[in-house]
């Protein structure tokens, strides 16, 4: 599953506008299969997946705060999360694991919010996760979440 479905199927499913939370979706050229190299069809389905979460009620661009963060979902009641999201790439799964762990840290400046890192629901991924300690994910109060075109779950 490439980075724009798990975006796609995390707001579905964790995050949904008709449910009261307000998303901002960065989706970078990469994820639309604009330059460099990509397999046949991520085009189309990246196409199908921008227009998904557009219907959804998502707003796509830079989040006035967190800037090109992944995700960024606000609720009146369930506060403020900050999503790194990974996906199928040509990165290393570890690299790009580390590289989004990175970036959940490099934004904790003060303001409360949830960090979250949302990979496809695939054993790969989860091996990756398990790498993470348990004392460190409470330290940083990170939350991971397994994506599928079915749902979503804490790993």
């Amino acid at each position: 599953m490439f980075q724009i479905e798990v975006k796609r199927w995390l707001v579905n499913y964790r995050f949904p506008p008709s449910g009261g939370w307000k998303v901002t979706v960065d989706i970078d050229s990469m994820e639309r299969a604009n330059g460099g190299t990509h397999v046949e069809g991520k085009a189309e389905m990246a196409r199908e997946a921008e227009a998904a979460l557009i219907e959804l009620g998502a707003k796509i661009g830079k989040h006035k705060t967190f800037g090109r963060a992944d995700v960024v979902a606000e609720h009146d009641e369930h506060g403020l999360w900050l999503v790194e999201v990974e996906g199928q790439s040509s990165r290393q799964k570890e690299q790009a694991m580390y590289s989004a762990l990175g970036q959940l840290v490099l934004q904790m400046k003060g303001d409360p919010f949830h960090a979250a890192l949302a990979v496809p629901s695939e054993p790969s991924w989860e091996k990756q996760l398990s790498k993470v300690p348990t004392h460190a994910r409470q330290l940083l109060g990170l939350t991971f979440i397994l994506v599928a075109p079915g749902g979503c779950s804490d790993a």
